[in-house]
């Protein structure tokens, strides 16, 4: 069993949670779980003039929201009298100076290599004298990242350093504050970047790198925590075994705990592929139960004005229109991606979009067969009663009808569908008739008829 370890996830309160970050605070959590050790949130918040509450709540709200909850939580602004105490130690071994009202450490005179010992890239070679003499105390007073950075690490007892491998350049300084406090240093372990589909780094100046974004998407969490485990990590099966990978895409948190393996994150970048987010949020999605779907649908129904309206005015849709509601949403469970798609998707059911008469002829078909398809449709789904308002008897209707006909299924099933919907994709006709119910089914039908004779 590896030995207990201390990890920390220290943002800086001045932006919302990056989703490269929180892939960062994942494999963190994942680690000192793992490990039967502890998980440290550590604000890094000396930079009083960019510091914003609003940061700092967003950070722990998306923290809370992935399931990821720290053991101990710091501030940096908190422990100014524990940096000067250290600082003091550096002093009383004359290794500091006084330059333009900064403190300075004082770098060894003498070349020598420092080695970086990173559990994902192996040994890292770096030379003393590309480095400068590091700045420990700004002119202000307040202690410098990288000197905050190692104080708290040695203080807190960190025994495992994972972050991303755009710190890897401030680790070789870093080791040699270590030695100068005669601490023993951590294991360090540098993620590959995230990067864009086209292998640039992912950046907030592209927009859409912020955790919220996903959220207000309609993302799940159970997605978001798959997506990012495997951003740079893949699972090993048995040896010979599929090449050495399971295979397995879907991981609860718990299975992670139990499959994750620091030692095989890669080295490379890994790809941000909004596809495969979107695949493990539509397989999560259809795993929903019914209500717990529409519970979750809720809060981006909104734009729907029949819907809006009632949440406008404090109230709940009408007996009708929640009837109707539940019955579009479970029509498109397994077409949705994410949240954010379903209004979109359900929008026709409460309002029937204005269509071109074109669309409502098949192309195999044509104008006077799809005439006489809905016509055909109208006049035989006019007998059928309320009680038998239902697929299976629909699509025999239907097709009896088609038949006696002599029509082909184009002529009828696709008009009557675009009738409905307004659209050439949705459910299929006989799932619409019996969702929207005989009354505006019949008045929709009615409507493209109409259309038909223009």
């Amino acid at each position: 069993m590896r030995r207990q370890a201390r990890v920390r996830f220290a943002p800086s309160p001045t932006g919302p949670l990056h989703i490269g970050s929180a892939r960062t605070a994942l494999f963190n959590y994942i680690y000192a779980k793992q490990n039967h050790g502890a998980f440290i949130l550590r604000f890094e918040d000396t930079d009083i003039s960019r510091n914003q509450k609003v940061f700092e709540e967003n950070i722990l709200a998306g923290l809370k929201w992935l399931g990821i909850i720290a053991d101990e939580t710091y501030y940096q602004s908190k422990r100014q009298e524990i940096y000067k105490s250290y600082l003091q130690k550096l002093v009383d071994k004359n290794l500091t100076y006084e330059h333009d009202g900064g403190i300075y450490f004082r770098l060894p005179t003498e070349s020598r290599k420092i080695i970086v010992d990173d559990i994902i890239r192996g040994k890292i070679e770096f030379s003393s004298e590309d480095f400068d003499d590091l700045v420990l105390f700004k002119k202000d007073g307040t202690p410098t990242f990288h000197f905050a950075n190692v104080v708290d690490d040695i203080d807190m007892k960190i025994t495992h350093v994972i972050r991303g491998e755009d710190h890897l350049s401030n680790t070789p300084r870093q080791i040699l504050l270590y030695e100068a406090f005669a601490a023993k240093l951590p294991k360090f372990a540098h993620l590959p970047l995230i990067l864009n589909p086209d292998r640039t780094k992912m950046s907030k100046r592209a927009g859409d790198v912020d955790l919220d974004e996903y959220i207000r998407a309609g993302y799940l969490p159970e997605a978001i925590i798959n997506f990012l485990a495997q951003l740079g990590w893949a699972p090993s099966a048995p040896s010979g075994v599929g090449g050495g990978k399971t295979g397995k895409e879907f991981f609860t948190l718990a299975e992670l705990l139990q499959t994750f393996e620091l030692e095989r994150v890669q080295k490379g970048g890994a790809v941000f592929d909004i596809g495969r987010l979107n695949h493990l949020n539509h397989h999560y999605l259809m795993q929903k139960p019914l209500e717990e779907y529409i519970k979750l649908a809720e809060p981006h129904l909104g734009v729907i004005p029949s819907l809006s309206r009632h949440s406008r005015e404090g109230g709940n849709p009408d007996n009708k229109n929640q009837n109707l509601l539940r019955s579009a949403l479970k029509l498109v469970q397994d077409r949705a991606q994410t949240l954010s798609e379903i209004p979109g998707l359900i929008d026709f059911f409460f309002a029937l979009p204005d269509y071109q008469r074109d669309l409502l002829v098949f192309k195999k078909s044509s104008p006077e067969q799809t005439a006489k398809g809905l016509n055909t449709a109208l006049k035989v789904l006019e007998t059928v009663s309320d009680k038998d308002w239902a697929q299976s008897k629909l699509q025999q209707i239907l097709d009896e009808a088609i038949a006696a006909e002599s029509l082909q299924p184009g002529d009828l099933f696709w008009p009557v569908r675009v009738a409905l919907s307004g659209r050439d994709a949705s459910p299929s006709p006989v799932e619409l008739l019996e969702a929207l119910g005989k009354a505006e089914s019949i008045t929709r039908i009615k409507t493209a008829i109409n259309k038909m004779g223009d």
